[in-house]
């Protein structure tokens, strides 16, 4: 089906370009895999562009625990923050793509940081750059120049606290799926939703795509731009009493063993200096995030980069035992009304002890 025509300067020439429909939606999905620059990272984010590291076409999702109900979603993506990034591709010939697809992709997303697992989605990244470092591949695709386990524990962080990008792709964005997607945008958080359409012109033997970013609403991207701008004063700002004594103890605390803060969009991590890497040991969210305020004491940083950091790590498990609930990758510890004096007075004790261990290591 032919459509708009427009007129491209090549060189000293003007080349009158048409609008044409893709032949099938299988094009578009391949063009998105080869191409990932059309999902408009730059348009999401101006001021920090998003950049886009394919982990796996047809990525399997399972429905149910037993794993008897797969699904295939068209692309997942990372990007540079390690959120996943999840792709449905329709034509717009596809009467789906005004409404199903919208109740599709949330059921993906919802049982994708469920049992989307981090080791699978490194080994489907390593398997598409066989032969490659990891630490290379996430250079090259993302910019990104720290610790692959770390880049990965941050992915995982990001499943578990259900930051996860949804974006739904088509050669032309309905009505019905842009206001969809600019009310999801105004009322989800920590996950997102984006809308493109990748419009195809040919003329005269040439072909260019022309991606748009549509359904982000001016409020959705102000509160975008707000979290971007976490520190201690906001962290403070959205916590309750209880979370206020805490989180001023633990300050308190790093300062006094020069422990390095350092601050994310919903979060905070406190890392000791081992000759120049940060070795994190807990992380901290405030009621900005989807966990509302709590601690994680985190061990993949120190089982990475600690000289025995396996045996540091079953210290600090034994003595974080009856102090917070263990949970997959560590502990987690709710502030609230209800930690007692005895349990903070171990939790400090037991801290000051890892740092110790990390130091001499």
């Amino acid at each position: 089906m032919n459509g708009k025509i427009f007129l491209l300067e090549n060189g000293n020439e003007l080349i009158k370009m048409e609008e044409r429909e893709y032949a099938s939606e299988l094009i578009l999905q391949d063009l998105i895999a080869d191409y990932p620059d059309l999902l408009a990272g730059d348009q999401m984010d101006e001021e920090n562009p998003r950049k886009w590291l394919l982990v796996k076409k047809e990525q399997e999702l399972y429905l149910e625990e037993e794993g008897s109900n797969v699904v295939y979603l068209d692309h997942l993506f990372v990007d540079q923050d390690g959120v996943p990034t999840l792709v449905e591709v329709k034509r717009s010939s596809d009467t789906r793509i005004r409404r199903e697809v919208v109740g599709q992709m949330l059921d993906y997303a919802s049982n994708a940081v469920v049992y989307l697992q981090v080791e699978e989605m490194m080994s489907s990244v390593e398997s598409n750059f066989s032969g490659h470092e990891m630490g290379d591949i996430l250079s090259y695709k993302l910019g990104f120049d720290g610790d692959p386990d770390e880049f990965w524990l941050k992915v995982k962080t990001n499943l578990q606290a259900g930051k996860v990008r949804m974006i739904f792709l088509a050669d032309s964005i309905p009505p019905e799926l842009k206001r969809i997607v600019e009310f999801l945008n105004e009322q989800m958080d920590p996950a997102e939703a984006f809308a493109v359409e990748v419009k195809q012109y040919v003329g005269e033997g040439l072909k260019t795509l022309v991606p748009r970013l549509t359904g982000q609403t001016a409020e959705a991207q102000k509160k975008r731009n707000i979290s971007k701008k976490l520190d201690e004063r906001i962290f403070f700002e959205n916590l309750d009493d209880a979370g206020k004594d805490f989180f001023k103890g633990l300050f308190e605390f790093s300062r006094k063993n020069d422990l390095k803060v350092i601050w994310g969009t919903k979060s905070f991590s406190l890392n000791v200096d081992l000759n120049g890497n940060n070795v994190t040991v807990l992380r901290g969210y405030c009621n900005l995030s989807a966990f509302k305020q709590v601690l994680f004491v985190i061990f993949g940083s120190i089982s990475s980069k600690v000289p025995d950091g396996k045996s540091i790590v079953d210290e600090y498990a034994k003595g974080m035992d009856g102090v917070a609930v263990k949970v997959s990758d560590g502990y987690r510890l709710d502030i609230n009304d209800n930690l007692n004096k005895n349990q903070l007075e171990k939790f400090y004790e037991v801290l000051t002890h890892v740092i110790g261990m990390i130091r001499v290591s």
